[in-house]
């Protein structure tokens, strides 16, 4: 495949959207330039990977941002002066070692992960030719190469590729206060990487209309520099770039709803499939990427304090073994709770119900609070002395919780299933709640109109990943949905707009041609 033709699949596949470009991989949650933060980012839902290229002293291409140790390592030695053997004797703070750009290339291939390759070495760029020239591009006919971008600071050095009739698109990463057009000129670059987060703190307003479209008229497509502002994420997404790099990639892999559908997301247990559930990681995970509402657990320890976690002991989720109740807040809040999930989230703590109420402010979400063991009374006046009431609503299987906060405190909102009574009418004449879920298996999903009739709003539990499912289900427009594959909804979700665009113009022209 020709550059040009590489450089047009990379631009058509940004068409709908930028594409997120993982900066250093997942690195604001895992070690940059590692293959743990390489395949975080594939979770995550990344197209791409940025990763820094330099090579060894006998020449072996490797993926590390600096030349010392020090910051990955804290070894204060230059990967520039050790041969690969000699590099491979060291281990990175996460216990892995430095990755040769081969196992990072593996990796992106088996994930379908592009990779936007930024040279840190001289004549690295040459040996990431010749190691990609190895790959194979066809099998039996069908393309299998992933999106691969190459560039540097240095524009000599990715002109040195554009001498070696380099098949990949070459991009130049621009500083502040270099022209970036006088930049690509000089790298014979295809695309302008603006490495402009530190410009202002608005440096989406950098991107002017007269910058843009001299970009366009040169046909040079724009990425821009790594950025995990929320607030800047979302004016970039609206301008016309192909990628936007981050640390952080759910900010920009995240959901999105249409104002013609939007459906809010609530999250069970949090963002339980990319984070060990009902912890604080997932929570924020969660709600960067457009979770309205999360779901958590309330248990309560030995000194009484109300603890987010879902079991009744401690054995599945934490270092710690027996009952919650017998169990101190200090001991809960000083255990190993994420490392059953990954070894990487062991710093997790399970964190007290006031922790959470926190978070949600913090984000402007709310919180779905199911009560395990715990004292009606003791929850309803931590989420009033946050002030967070209005923010949470509540269910428990046991239905004298649920007694209780109906009687006490009238302005909480209750949850309700719809499986647990006969008819929506017995439902709503054992105590009008403020939701009712409905499970997608069992309960009869032609009732969200009489719900809504009724001043109920519906939640729709489905806790599978099947896309073609999903795009059902969102087709049925329930107010919200509890699930447990958040990035795999938010593909999903897409799909479905995607298909309704594509009907309703079809209905148009249908109409314009009948006319």
């Amino acid at each position: 495949m020709l550059r040009q033709q590489r450089l047009n699949k990379l631009v058509n596949r940004a068409s709908e959207k930028p594409l997120c470009i993982a900066h250093r991989g997942a690195s604001g949650h895992k070690l940059e330039n590692t293959l743990e933060a390489f395949a975080y980012a594939a979770s995550l839902h990344a197209e791409m990977w940025e990763i820094d290229v330099r090579l060894t002293l006998d020449g072996v291409c490797v993926v590390s941002h600096d030349d010392n140790l020090m910051h990955t390592a804290g070894i204060d030695a230059n990967i520039s002066a050790m041969t690969f053997a000699e590099l491979q004797s060291h281990r990175l703070y996460n216990g892995e070692q430095v990755p040769t750009f081969e196992q990072v290339l593996a990796l992106a291939v088996e994930t379908e992960c592009g990779l936007y390759i930024e040279l840190k070495g001289e004549s690295a760029g040459v040996e990431v030719l010749r190691i990609l020239e190895q790959q194979p591009e066809q099998n039996n006919g069908i393309e299998i190469g992933i999106n691969i971008g190459i560039g540097s600071f240095i524009p000599e050095w990715v002109a040195e590729l554009d001498k070696l009739n380099c098949p990949y698109p070459l991009s130049v990463l621009v500083r502040v206060g270099d022209c970036p057009f006088e930049q690509a000129e000089k790298a014979k670059a295809d695309m302008i990487h603006l490495c402009w987060e530190r410009a202002s703190d608005t440096p989406h307003e950098f991107l002017t209309p007269e910058l843009i479209a001299k970009a366009q008229s040169l046909n040079l497509p724009i990425v821009i520099w790594h950025e995990e502002r929320a607030s800047e994420i979302e004016k970039l997404l609206t301008m016309p770039v192909i990628g936007i790099c981050s640390d952080l990639p759910e900010l920009i892999t995240g959901y999105r709803p249409d104002d013609s559908n939007p459906i809010e997301l609530v999250l069970h247990r949090g963002a339980n499939d990319v984070a060990p559930e009902n912890t604080e990681i997932s929570a924020v995970i969660g709600y960067r990427m457009g979770a309205k509402v999360i779901e958590l657990d309330l248990n309560t320890s030995s000194d009484g304090e109300l603890m987010v976690i879902h079991d009744l002991t401690a054995d599945r989720t934490t270092s710690l073994q027996g009952p919650i109740e017998s169990l101190s807040s200090e001991q809960l809040k000083q255990c190993d709770a994420g490392s059953w999930f990954a070894p990487s989230f062991s710093q997790q703590r399970v964190s007290r119900f006031s922790d959470f109420l926190s978070l949600a402010q913090q984000f402007d979400g709310e919180l779905y609070v199911e009560l395990k063991q715990a004292d009606v009374d003791q929850v309803i006046q931590q989420a009033l002395a946050c002030n967070a009431l209005s923010r949470c609503f509540f269910w428990s299987f046991n239905s004298e919780y649920l007694e209780q906060i109906s009687q006490r405190y009238p302005d909480a909102k209750l949850m309700k299933r719809r499986q647990d009574f006969d008819s929506l009418s017995a439902l709503i004449a054992a105590g009008k709640p403020t939701i009712i879920e409905y499970d997608y298996l069992i309960d009869d999903l032609n009732e969200f109109s009489q719900c809504r009739d009724a001043g109920i709003k519906v939640m729709l539990r489905y806790p599978g990943q099947d896309i073609e499912k999903w795009v059902e289900l969102i087709g049925l427009q329930p107010d919200s949905v509890n699930i447990d594959h958040p990035f795999a909804f938010a593909r999903a979700y897409e799909k479905w707009l995607s298909q309704t665009k594509g009907q309703k113009q079809e209905c148009r022209l249908k109409q314009e041609q009948t006319v």
